[in-house]
């Protein structure tokens, strides 16, 4: 059982009375008979000159009090029943030994047993508290005055040592100190007789002056006379306390702010009377700031959480296991149009559209059967028959006393109505887009034909009309033999070249009779020689059954690239290379000179690479360009196998 703590009334008013942290805490009185117990002084007597028996025993004091003395070097003299029963020594084990064997092993070390016989010679009577060893090795608490013992002509004879076990006051005390709480024990007159080490600690920390919270100090008057802000909370302090000390009140308590040298705390003064009434009280003071800051949190979450229920924007519904109404916040009326006591006690499907009933009896179903979060979009029938679209997510807190299924819901029928309109926006600009660019195939299937067709004019009938005005005009200057008639020939010559690079250019007939692989070689033959760039060319796997609006595509993109290469590039070699992957047919033209930041192109400046993107995108490909300023450039055209086929070309 636990021991309680009683503030003994005769020696909590002695200096020796506090006890000790460690190895004792001293005090001396200036005289032997002024502020120490009775028993002290009726036993300070001539103790050398008693009566003794055979074993130095002397018969003075009681079984409570242990009274031995010592002489000038601490060696055992007499040896009293009180203190046989105190220490557990028989006289005649003890009697000649020093008095150092009932010290603990550590303050033996320190030498705390010459330390006391000296303090008390020096300076009267000494008293210390501490840890004391008995021959069975336990050791108890003791409280010890040690009084010299004087020759009339004052040299010292020895020392009278009168001590006492208290150490349920020590375990008192122990259990005191280890409290958080800061507490104090105040005597019937509202005097603080006792502190912990919690008290003393913080008053220590927050600069408190000790003269107005130590021993001795008068808490009720310490309180009453306090000023400042916190006043008025010290004096209603001071008459709780001064209720409890008279017995009026069993307990009270306070609670009130203090600014820490740290932050803003909150304590709680708790009073409560001792364990025998009449003699006190104790205050505790308990750091309650944690407390009060989860009610301040508390208060602002209910703030929130009201604040939400009368959103005028979301609505919150309360339903039962069985989906039927229980509870629905104030804004339905604004969001619904419905009062919430138009709905309370009905199920909800009642007001659901009946297409979207079933969506609604799912949602709680897998609300209640998952236990998270479910959403839904229904139809809301409104006050005036007219139909809401309502969003609602629904969280299952029956596990909860007073719970159900929870419904946030809110109005999104506008919502809706503008995702449609966007909707129906986005169909038609895909539409348009459709149909743009079905004509953009069309032009460009168009323009090739066209330029097949120039092409085959050029090359035909026009080109045959001048090989036939060639050969007449040879025939005119054989005969003739006039310069004039062979600058006519020279003219027709030019012509007739002149015609076949512009067919050439439209669309080169050796691309639609000997296939792209051939004709890409010869035009890469033809830009070394005009450009004086060397171009390795690679083909591989080219099928001959790509159809010709794919194969001009391709033409055209290699064309373009190498055109680019000659204008801007500056470079010393350029590759190209033309094959066949399981992606598709794809060509690539690279080069190693200056190259550009792809990224730093402004939409719209880059034409050549506009048109090149259109041109496959006509026969669903797609065109990548790869560069870096002063690493070259690399332009690869991709397209896919399953393109039409129109026979080989």
């Amino acid at each position: 059982m636990a021991e309680r703590f009683v503030a003994p009334p005769v020696w909590s008013g002695w200096p020796g009375a506090r006890i000790a942290k460690a190895g004792g805490r001293v005090g001396a009185p200036t005289s032997p008979r002024k502020g120490y117990p009775d028993f002290v002084a009726a036993q300070q007597t001539d103790v050398f000159g008693g009566r003794q028996n055979g074993h130095g025993a002397q018969p003075q004091g009681d079984l409570g009090s242990a009274i031995f003395t010592v002489d000038t070097h601490g060696r055992v003299l007499t040896w009293s029943p009180g203190a046989q029963q105190t220490y557990g020594y028989r006289p005649e084990d003890i009697v000649g030994r020093s008095c150092a064997c009932f010290y603990m092993p550590d303050d033996v070390a320190r030498g705390l047993p010459e330390h006391h016989l000296r303090k008390a010679a020096a300076g009267g009577p000494f008293s210390s508290e501490g840890w004391r060893l008995r021959p069975d090795g336990t050791h108890f608490w003791a409280s010890v005055v040690i009084i010299p013992v004087r020759e009339t002509n004052g040299a010292l004879r020895g020392f009278s040592h009168i001590a006492r076990e208290v150490t349920g006051r020590a375990l008192s005390r122990a259990v005191l100190d280890s409290l958080g709480e800061r507490i104090c024990v105040l005597d019937r007159e509202g005097s603080i007789v006792l502190t912990n080490l919690a008290w003393d600690e913080f008053a220590q920390a927050s600069g408190a002056d000790t003269a107005r919270c130590g021993a001795g100090v008068n808490y009720l008057d310490v309180c009453r006379a306090a000023t400042g802000p916190y006043s008025e909370r010290a004096k209603e302090a001071a008459r709780g306390i001064a209720s409890v000390l008279r017995g009026v009140s069993p307990e009270f308590t306070l609670d009130y702010p203090c600014p820490s040298p740290a932050q803003k705390a909150w304590y709680r003064l708790t009073a409560r009377p001792v364990y025998q009434a009449q003699n006190g009280a104790v205050i505790l003071h308990s750091d309650i700031t944690a407390q009060v800051r989860l009610g301040e949190e508390l208060h602002r979450t209910q703030a929130h959480f009201g604040a939400l229920l009368e959103n005028p924007v979301y609505v919150t519904t309360l339903l039962d296991a069985g989906g039927k109404v229980r509870y629905q916040s104030p804004a339905s009326e604004a969001v619904l149009g419905m009062r919430h006591g138009d709905v309370t006690g009905h199920p909800l499907v009642d007001f659901v559209h009946p297409a979207d009933a079933d969506a609604v009896r799912k949602l709680l179903r897998d609300c209640v059967r998952a236990g998270s979060k479910q959403s839904c979009q229904y139809r809301f029938r409104n006050r005036d028959g007219s139909w809401r679209v309502i969003e609602s997510v629904a969280t299952n807190l029956l596990s909860h006393p007073e719970g159900g299924i929870v419904l946030n819901s809110r109005d999104v029928t506008d919502q809706k109505r503008e995702e449609k309109i966007l909707l129906d926006k986005q169909e038609a600009v895909a539409r348009d887009g459709a149909e743009m660019q079905a004509l953009v195939d069309r032009l460009f299937r168009e323009r090739d034909a066209e330029r097949r067709r120039v092409a085959a004019a050029l090359n035909g009938r026009l080109c045959q009309r001048l090989a036939a005005l060639s050969l007449q005009a040879s025939n005119l200057t054989i005969r003739a033999g006039s310069w004039k008639s062979r600058a006519i020939e020279m003219c027709l010559a030019n012509l007739r070249h002149d015609l076949r690079h512009v067919a050439d250019s439209l669309y080169p007939a050796m691309l639609e009779h000997l296939g792209l692989a051939v004709a890409l070689r010869d035009y890469c033959a033809e830009f070394t020689r005009k450009q004086g760039v060397p171009v390795s060319y690679t083909h591989r796997r080219i099928s001959t059954r790509l159809s010709g609006h794919v194969v001009d595509t391709l033409y055209r993109v290699a064309t373009e690239a190498l055109d680019n290469t000659a204008r801007h590039a500056h470079a010393k070699n350029v590759w190209v290379t033309l094959g066949r992957t399981a992606k598709g047919t794809r060509l690539a033209v690279r080069d190693d000179g200056a190259g550009f930041d792809p990224a730093a192109v402004a939409p719209g400046s880059g034409l050549g690479l506009i048109a090149m993107r259109e041109s496959l995108r006509a026969v669903k490909g797609s065109l990548w360009v790869r560069s870096e300023p002063g690493k070259g450039t690399e332009i690869v055209a991709l397209v896919p196998p399953d393109g039409p086929v129109q026979g080989s070309s």
